[in-house]
C-alpha cells in the first residue's frame, strides 16, 4: 500500500530542492506540503474502504485459511517495524533541530513591483532589500518618495528554536504505520481465528486498524489543509498580534494595513505589510526596523510596503470621490425611473 507513498514522497522531496524559476519565484517547497496532503487524503479514502468492507464481512464472516498467514504477516510486520525505526531515526536527524541559520531566499521576479508602477505618478518609489548578515541592509530611492516597500529575506528564524515539521516524510511514515498496523491485525485476527474459530475477529480488527488509520492522520490532513490554505500559523498568531502593535508604536509611524502572513513551506513563514508614516518620517529607518520586528516574531520572508501620509490622503480622496460619484449615478437612475411602475429600486 505505501509503494505509492513512497514514490510520491520521494518525487516531492527530490522536486523541493530544485531552484526558484521566473514562473515559480518562490521555488518547489510547498510541493512537499502537496505531497502530505495527497498521502494524507489517500490513507483516509484507504480507511473508509476498509471500514465499509469490514462492516459486510461482520455480518457474514468468511472462512479463513491461516495456514501460512501467521507467518506471511509476522515476516511483514518485522519489514515494516524496520522500516519504522530507519523512518523515525532519519526524520529525527534531517529535521528535528532549531532552525536558528535561518534560510535565504532571493526575490528578484516576485512581482511586487506592480504597487510601485501604478503609483508611479508625483509620487516616485522607494524600495529596500533586507537580507540576514547584513548589518544595515542596502536600499536605493529615486526621486522624492512617497511610498516605498522592503523586501526582508531575514534567513533567522524565530527567536524561540522553533522546530519544522516535514509533512511530506510524515505522511510516507503513517502510510508505513499503517501497513504496520495491518500486520498486527492479520497476526492477531489468525490467531484467534485459528486458536478458538473466532472468525469475527478478522473484520473486529480490521474495523478497529480502520479507525486508527482515519485517527492518526486527520491531524496531518488539517495541518497541509490549512497551510495549502495559506492560514496564520497557529504557533504564530500571537506573537504576529504582538509584532502589529509594536509597529503601531514605532516613531513616524501612522497606522498599517493589508497584513497578510502565511507558511510558505514547512521552514519558511511568508509575510506582507502596508505602513503608513508621516511625511517627515525616515522611510529607510521605518523599513528597517518593521522587518526586524517580524523577523524576532519567525517571520523570516517579509515584505513591508511604505506609504507616505500624502500618499494615503492621496488615496483616501479618490476612494472618497468614487463612492460619491456612484452615489449620484444611484440617485439618477432612481430619479429617472421613478415614475416607471416596472422599475425595482434593487436592481441598482
Amino acid at each position: 500500500m505505501y509503494k505509492f507513498a513512497l514514490v510520491l514522497g520521494l518525487s516531492a522531496a527530490i522536486m523541493s530542492k530544485w531552484k526558484s524559476t521566473r514562473i515559480f519565484s518562490y521555488g518547489y517547497g510547498r510541493v512537499e506540503i502537496l505531497s502530505g496532503f495527497v498521502n494524507a487524503l489517500f490513507l483516509v479514502v484507504v480507511s473508509f474502504f476498509v471500514f465499509t468492507a469490514a462492516l459486510g464481512r461482520l455480518l457474514d464472516p468468511p472462512e479463513i485459511n491461516t495456514e501460512r498467514l501467521m507467518t506471511v504477516s509476522v515476516a511483514g510486520l518485522c519489514v515494516n517495524l524496520i522500516g519504522i525505526f530507519a523512518f523515525r531515526h532519519a526524520h529525527s536527524h534531517g529535521h528535528g533541530h532549531s532552525h536558528g541559520g535561518g534560510h535565504g531566499h532571493s526575490h528578484g521576479g516576485s512581482g511586487r513591483s506592480s504597487p510601485d508602477n501604478s503609483h508611479a505618478h508625483n509620487h516616485g518609489h522607494n524600495h529596500s532589500h533586507n537580507h540576514s548578515g547584513a548589518s544595515s541592509g542596502h536600499g536605493h530611492s529615486h526621486g522624492a518618495s512617497h511610498h516605498g516597500h522592503s523586501h526582508g529575506s531575514t534567513g533567522s528564524a524565530c527567536s524561540s528554536g522553533q522546530t519544522h515539521k516535514n509533512t511530506n516524510m510524515e505522511g510516507v511514515f503513517l502510510h508505513v504505520l499503517a501497513d504496520t498496523m495491518g500486520s498486527v491485525g492479520v497476526i492477531i485476527s489468525s490467531f484467534l481465528i485459528d486458536q478458538f474459530g473466532l472468525l469475527v475477529a478478522d473484520p473486529i480488527c480490521s474495523i478497529f486498524i480502520a479507525v486508527l488509520i482515519f485517527l492518526s492522520i486527520m491531524p496531518l490532513l488539517k495541518e497541509t489543509s490549512v497551510i495549502l490554505l495559506q492560514r496564520t500559523p497557529v504557533e504564530l498568531e500571537h506573537k504576529i498580534l504582538e509584532g502589529l502593535n509594536k509597529v503601531k508604536m514605532l516613531e513616524g509611524v501612522m497606522s498599517y494595513r493589508n497584513q497578510h502572513f502565511w507558511q510558505q513551506h514547512s521552514a519558511v513563514v511568508a509575510g506582507t505589510l502596508h505602513v503608513q508614516v508621516g511625511s517627515d518620517a525616515n522611510e529607510q529607518k521605518i523599513i528597517h526596523q518593521v522587518a526586524a520586528v517580524f523577523k524576532e516574531c519567525g517571520v523570516q520572508n517579509f515584505t513591508v510596503q511604505i506609504e507616505k501620509e500624502a500618499f494615503y490622503h492621496h488615496m483616501s480622496g479618490l476612494s472618497a470621490s468614487f463612492d460619491s460619484m456612484m452615489k449620484m449615478t444611484k440617485q439618477v437612475e432612481i430619479m429617472k425611473h421613478k415614475n416607471d411602475p416596472n422599475f425595482d429600486i434593487k436592481t441598482i
